[in-house]
């Protein structure tokens, strides 16, 4: 490393992205630091992924108690209700359990940890509160915050995010929820299985982005739960105090409604956290809230590279990780360069009943001009589901309409969070719809539903 250069490396943001890049930049052989300011550990280990299903673990059972014990003939002696204090307690320790191997497993890398806040300067170095460094490539794995629609009185009420909801010390009785994305119906659930009233609000209909079908058969199993209701489409326009609660104005197929509830939780998703880094001053291209970059995960300047959150699109794990790893090896000077394959990307919402998409939409292969075909099976009506009570539910899959490859899938049903690997296991080797006809299948498991999917695609094939 030349005398004019601190660091090889400079990784800004210690959460998943972040430590991914550090650790591959050190293993090509660069000399790194990660630079983050205050509690190391990201977002999904402190606010995001696990203190949510930790919550949701205690309200989907729960549910199931109290909704399929008649069902499967048990008889609840008592009562079983939750307890908001040590469900928090039980998340929080396990928070404090995930960020403690976390850090353990950054105490034991090869790269410098500094705890500031770091600035991107024109000359090419970064000033760590106010000290200066050079590095000879950048990577930004900043991460992200929540984001705030604009509605009118907002200022007004008090507003929670995901990251509040983390730190409540009892459930509201009543709550609106704006937004359907993964924060959005995974709390709204949540908070309506543990006994509070719930009204979710979304201005476009379920799933829309992922896959509609699936987030009709998704609205139908919300509908038929207690205290949860949902407008989706809808809009909330206007928001006000009103006699110790919040006074909501929304617009639902054209019409206006008034609606009160005790808390007001915005769950629109989340924007790229950028403030401060110095991106306009160096002309960093912008894509969305997030930073424009290529395959290599490099900006539109040559030295910085980013990951994560930051890109301001995908916004999960498994794909922070990968595109972690991807800048850290190319920062480093990789050869060959690692380039980034979105093919595999996954989704998943850890509602009851579960939804995971994997590979390509609809809208994308139609995007694409990608000839394809699509065919489906309802869980309920499958030997396994049955036997579970299973109520709701629907396996997608789509295929190449000439080769039979498999494009992509969604999964709307019990355990959709790991079955979709079988589906990106498959896509991984470029499977096609006739081979899985031609494999063992368990039976009776929900993974043999995907027989009845094929079957269903076959006939709509070029062949």
């Amino acid at each position: 490393m030349s005398e004019n250069y601190d660091y090889d490396v400079l990784v800004l943001g210690g959460g998943s992205a972040g430590t991914s890049a550090a650790a591959a930049a050190v293993a090509e052989g660069a000399k790194t630091a990660m630079v983050n300011a205050g509690e190391l550990g990201g977002l999904c280990i402190l606010r995001g992924c696990m203190p949510t299903k930790t919550l949701l673990a205690s309200a989907h059972l729960l549910h199931e108690v109290h909704e399929l014990g008649d069902e499967l003939g048990l008889r609840l002696s008592g009562s079983l209700e939750a307890d908001f204090t040590r469900i928090i307690e039980r998340k929080t320790r396990l928070v404090a359990r995930f960020q403690r191997g976390k850090m353990r497993r950054i105490a034991a890398s090869d790269y410098e940890v500094i705890d500031a806040r770091a600035r991107l300067e024109a000359d090419g170095s970064a000033s760590l509160d106010g000290r200066r460094v050079r590095a000879r490539k950048y990577v930004i794995a900043t991460g992200s915050r929540p984001c705030m629609l604009p509605i009118d009185g907002l200022d007004t009420v008090e507003v929670l995010t995901s990251d509040e909801v983390m730190r409540l010390e009892s459930a509201p009785r009543s709550l609106v929820v704006q937004g359907a994305g993964p924060i959005g119906l995974e709390l709204a659930q949540f908070f309506a299985r543990i006994g509070c009233q719930v009204l979710l609000v979304n201005r476009s209909a379920l799933c829309s982005r992922w896959d509609p079908a699936s987030g009709v058969e998704l609205r139908a199993a919300l509908a038929a739960e207690p205290r949860f209701e949902l407008v989706a489409p809808g809009k909330i326009t206007r928001v006000r105090p009103a006699e110790g609660e919040i006074a909501f104005t929304i617009e639902e197929d054209g019409r206006r409604r008034e609606h009160r509830a005790e808390a007001f939780l915005m769950a629109a998703g989340r924007v790229a956290d950028l403030d401060d880094l110095g991106v306009e001053e160096l002309g960093l291209k912008r894509h969305g809230s997030g930073l424009a970059h290529d395959l290599r995960m490099r900006t539109s300047h040559p030295d910085i590279f980013v990951a994560g959150d930051a890109t301001g699109q995908h916004q999960i794990l498994h794909i922070a990780n990968q595109e972690g790893r991807v800048a850290g090896r190319n920062a480093a000077g990789a050869d060959p360069f690692a380039l980034m394959d979105y093919r595999l990307k996954m989704s998943v919402v850890f509602t009851d009943p579960c939804f995971a998409q994997v590979g390509m939409t609809s809208a994308e292969a139609e995007a694409s001009g990608t000839p394809h075909v699509w065919g489906q099976a309802h869980f309920p009506e499958t030997g396994r589901a049955i036997t579970m009570g299973v109520r709701h539910g629907l396996w997608r899959m789509m295929a190449h309409r000439e080769s039979g490859e498999i494009l992509g899938a969604a999964i709307l049903g019990p355990r959709a969070d790991d079955l979709i690997h079988v589906i990106s296991v498959l896509m991984a080797h470029r499977a096609k719809v006739q081979e899985i006809l031609e494999m063992p299948w368990y039976h009776p498991t929900l993974a043999e539903v995907i027989l009845d999917v094929a079957r269903a695609i076959l006939p709509k094939l070029d062949r």
